[in-house]
Order: structure tokens, then C-alpha cells, then sequence
């Protein structure tokens, strides 16, 4: 066990923005509101649309693993 070793790093750390930033920034992206009802209780969903995710690479990957599961059920199913 190493004892009074300095934990420093020479990389600067990054501060995450606050959620009046985050409010701020994104205020004219779309937004969708749920409500969900889960044993009694009421939950609220807000969906924050920003456009930082490739739509295609995302409908190719589940695509993929749909495929890639169902091919492994009937694999399971046969034998």
C-alpha cells in the first residue's frame, strides 16, 4: 500500500454544465412530455430532442441485434 502519494493529475477536469444551462442551451429543440402511472404512483417523462445521435448507425444497430437475437432463439428452438 502506497501512503502519501499525491492523487493530483495534470488533466483538468471538466465542470458539468447546471441544469439552467443545459435549459438554456437546448431551449429551441423539440421536447415530448409522458406521463406514466406506475403502481400508484405518477411519473413525468420529458424527452429532450438535441440531434447529437447518427439516426441511421442507430436504426442499423437495432436492426442488427433484432436480427442477431432472433437468429439465436431459432437456433436455441431447433436443438
Amino acid at each position: 500500500m502506497i501512503r502519501n502519494v499525491s492523487t493530483a493529475t495534470a488533466v483538468a477536469t471538466t465542470v458539468k454544465p447546471t441544469m439552467f444551462e443545459l435549459n438554456a442551451k437546448y431551449k429551441d429543440c423539440p421536447v415530448r412530455t409522458y406521463e406514466y402511472d406506475i403502481g400508484g404512483k405518477k411519473f413525468i417523462v420529458h424527452s429532450n430532442f438535441i440531434g447529437s445521435k447518427d439516426i441511421d448507425k442507430v436504426i442499423s444497430e437495432i436492426a442488427f441485434n433484432r436480427a442477431l437475437n432472433e437468429s439465436q432463439n431459432t437456433t436455441k428452438n431447433a436443438a
